[in-house]
C-alpha cells in the first residue's frame, strides 16, 4: 500500500502523508494535488484531512488525471490563497488507515527501516521505495553504497514493525 511517510502533528497524533498540493485550479479555490494513497475513500466530501497539521475539510473531489485530483477545501475560497498552498503535504490520521492482511504494510511503516542480512550484517535503512508494475523496490542507502531489494518473499524474510527492523536473504546479484 502506498500511504506515504508518517509525520506527527501539535498534539502528537500520528498522521500520514496522503497528498501533494500541485497547483491551483480556476479562480475559485480549487486545488490540483498529487495523491499519494491507496485508500479509495480518503478523498470523499465531508472527509478531514490536515494540510501541514492543520484540519481541513473537504467540500468536493473531482478526478483530474492519473494519480491526480482536484479538490475544494473549506476556507480555501480564491485562487491566490489556493497558490499559497503549492507544495504543501495533505495528511490523514494514521487510524483511519484500513487494516492490511499479514505480510503487507504502508510505505510510511517502512520508510527508514533498518535492513539486515540473515546472518546480521547491517545493509542500511530503506530511504526510498520505487512503485513499480510487479513488486515494490526498496532503496536500502548504507554507508558504503545503496542497495535495490525487490519486495519479493525469496528476499524478505521478516518484518517487525515494532523494531524497525527487516531481516533480507541477499540473492545473487543484489549486491
Amino acid at each position: 500500500m502506498t500511504d506515504q511517510r508518517e509525520n506527527t502533528d501539535d498534539l502528537g497524533e500520528s498522521q500520514v502523508v496522503v497528498g501533494t498540493v500541485l497547483g491551483a485550479h480556476g479562480v475559485h479555490g480549487h486545488i490540483r494535488i498529487r495523491i499519494l494513497s491507496d485508500v479509495p475513500d480518503r478523498f470523499d466530501s465531508g472527509k478531514t484531512l490536515y494540510l501541514e497539521g492543520s484540519p481541513v475539510l473537504i467540500e468536493s473531489s473531482s478526478p483530474a488525471g492519473t494519480n491526480l485530483l482536484l479538490l475544494k477545501l473549506e476556507g480555501i475560497n480564491n485562487q491566490s490563497t489556493a497558490r499559497a498552498l503549492i507544495g504543501q503535504e495533505l495528511s490523514a490520521a494514521a487510524e483511519s488507515s484500513p487494516p492490511l492482511p499479514e505480510g503487507e504494510y504502508f510505505h510510511y511503516q517502512l520508510m527508514g527501516m533498518q535492513v539486515f542480512t540473515e546472518e546480521g550484517e547491517n545493509l542500511g535503512s530503506i530511504s526510498e521505495i520505487i512503485v513499480t508494475g510487479s513488486n515494490d523496490v526498496y532503496v536500502v542507502s548504507g554507508a558504503e553504497r545503496e542497495i535495490l531489494l525487490p519486495a519479493m518473499a525469496q528476499v524478505i524474510r521478516s518484518v517487525d514493525i515494532a523494531r524497525m527492523e527487516m531481516v533480507v536473504r541477499l540473492m545473487d546479484g543484489l549486491r
